[in-house]
């Protein structure tokens, strides 16, 4: 515990790590991949014995991430064997069979969530889902195979989220636009998703009209992506003139929406602002509305150590939009900051500083059976595999998969090919979740699950070259000799005891020295070139 610096003492401890307990009873960790990581015994063991204590003082995901990103690459570049450089989202690593071609990873067909490669061993170009792409990168490593692979999985899920949105942001199909068409961002009727789901984009703001606050009380921009049909799928706020204590501007984008609150979307939109060199740093995706910390710049680094604040020209009824990052406000000096120093509220939902001053909403009278109270709006959330309602503005412990609100904990990484999948703890075969009786695990469709009891059979059985199957007792096989016309030898097969039994009675395997072949000299009644397999003592005459 003295080399670990993230946190001095228990309340620290807390801080970072501590469990947070609902109404209902229900608890949740708070940066538990982190945790993992700290009480991984070989782990820290390994960092002691080399003085890298860095890790021990990392704080947040982003920096957890940078690092085991950089600790990969490094570890990759030492190893003689991993002769192949790969470039990937702005960082270099290293494969013992893949390269990549022209196309960098990026799929001719176009598909999002998976990575184009050579495999040098036929030279032929192949594709492979991005999160099972990148479990190879990483435990091709001396450093990849020590990794716990709680750590492993969330690095495949990070980077085929990156991945896909790297994708989807460089397709023609999708557009950005940068202006100050506040309006639309925040009307149903140009939000893709609306005329089927009310709940498309998840934003309390959309349809209120509240949207002129960004024109007239701060600098700001609209920012959005448009797909083929000229629909909105991810959009956000850019605040243009936000500073730092140092004195630093930053042009800061934030309240990221995308239809079905599709993390994929949301990241293709940060991707395509970064390509057009139209911000710093940005409110890092997934991050919860509540949380005025969560900002990252350009680069992947953490700034949620910086005090940022900005100019704000706003009156007691004036119109007001949900704040999520500068939510303090203070009226004398006419800005917004993150950290607490202004007195008002600004992440309230009334429209202005009055009303919600006012407070004349009339009490809750829906139920919300997750948190077990009332609430002003619900709707309907999965939680370990039952259905159940919640308050549409307090559903930080559930995200949007395949069109649903599912917890946190009912969302898991399919252990064959990386992409997410729900919680077989909870879900069966009706929820697209497949067990293997073979390998005890479940996928998550029913090519992964043949895929890998494929490979589990590899790995574990005994194959017959003659039937082309496995088998799982050796004993179910045996040899023959099977004869290759072109080079006039003989080669040793397996062949399961059913078919060599039935090939004997047919006449169709020849005995000959304690053997059976598959072709023999019938001039003779004796294999091709017996007497040289004589002479070396190959078989009993």
């Amino acid at each position: 515990m003295l080399y670990i610096t993230a946190f001095k003492n228990y309340t620290e401890f807390q801080e970072l790590f501590g469990v947070r307990q609902f109404d209902n009873g229900q608890k949740a960790r708070k940066n538990k991949i982190l945790l993992a990581l700290l009480k991984d015994k070989a782990f820290f063991k390994d960092a002691v014995k080399s003085g890298n204590l860095y890790p021990f003082g990392i704080k947040n995901m982003t920096d957890l991430r940078n690092y085991l990103a950089h600790r990969i690459h490094v570890s990759g570049a030492k190893s003689k064997k991993l002769c192949h450089k790969i470039w990937l989202l702005d960082r270099y690593y290293y494969s013992d069979k893949y390269t990549l071609d022209e196309m960098a990873g990026v799929c001719e067909d176009g598909t999002p969530n998976a990575v184009r490669y050579i495999n040098t061993e036929n030279n032929r170009p192949w594709k492979m889902k991005a999160g099972k792409f990148y479990k190879h990168l990483i435990e091709s490593t001396a450093f990849g195979k020590k990794l716990n692979q709680t750590l492993v999985i969330w690095l495949c899920e990070e980077f085929s989220r990156d991945w896909t949105a790297h994708v989807i942001g460089r397709l023609p199909k999708n557009k950005l636009y940068v202006n100050d068409n506040f309006a639309d961002i925040y009307n149903s009727e140009r939000l893709k998703g609306y005329d089927t789901n009310p709940d498309a984009f998840v934003s309390c703001m959309t349809n209120k009209g509240y949207h002129n606050f960004y024109k007239n009380a701060v600098n700001a921009k609209a920012a959005y992506l448009e797909d083929e049909t000229g629909m909105i799928i991810a959009r956000c706020i850019i605040f243009t003139d936000v500073y730092d204590e140092e004195g630093n501007t930053w042009r800061y984008a934030e309240r990221q929406y995308s239809v079905d609150c599709n993390d994929v979307y949301k990241q293709a939109l940060v991707d395509a602002l970064i390509q057009a060199g139209e911000i710093d740093c940005f409110k890092k995706v997934g991050a919860s509305c509540h949380d005025s910390s969560a900002i990252v710049d350009i680069h992947g680094n953490s700034l949620a150590d910086k005090k940022f604040h900005i100019d704000c020209d706003l009156d007691w009824n004036d119109t007001l939009s949900y704040m999520d990052t500068f939510k303090w406000y203070s009226m004398s000096e006419r800005k917004a900051d993150n950290y607490g120093h202004g007195g008002y509220a600004l992440d309230v939902t009334e429209g202005s500083l009055a009303a919600a001053d006012e407070d004349q909403d009339p009490e809750p009278d829906e139920y919300d059976s997750y948190h077990e109270c009332n609430a002003y709006e619900v709707c309907t959330v999965y939680y370990h595999g039952n259905e159940e309602t919640c308050d549409v503005e307090d559903r930080d412990d559930f995200k949007i998969f395949k069109g649903r609100w599912y917890h946190e904990d009912d969302i898991v990484i399919c252990p064959h090919c990386g992409s997410k999948m729900l919680n077989p703890d909870y879900y069966g075969a009706d929820d697209d979740v497949y067990y293997s009786e073979l390998t005890g695990k479940s996928y998550c469709d029913t090519d992964c699950r043949d895929e890998a009891e494929e490979e589990y059979k590899k790995e574990n059985w005994f194959y017959s070259d003659y039937d082309g199957e496995w088998y799982e007792d050796k004993d179910d096989l045996v040899t023959y000799q099977k004869y290759n016309c072109i080079t006039g030898e003989y080669m040793e097969k397996t062949i399961s005891k059913n078919s060599y039994f039935d090939l004997i009675d047919n006449n169709e395997l020849h005995p000959w020295g304690g053997l059976y072949f598959d072709v023999i000299n019938e001039e003779v009644g004796k294999p091709y070139g017996y007497e040289t397999l004589l002479e070396f003592d190959l078989l009993a005459a």
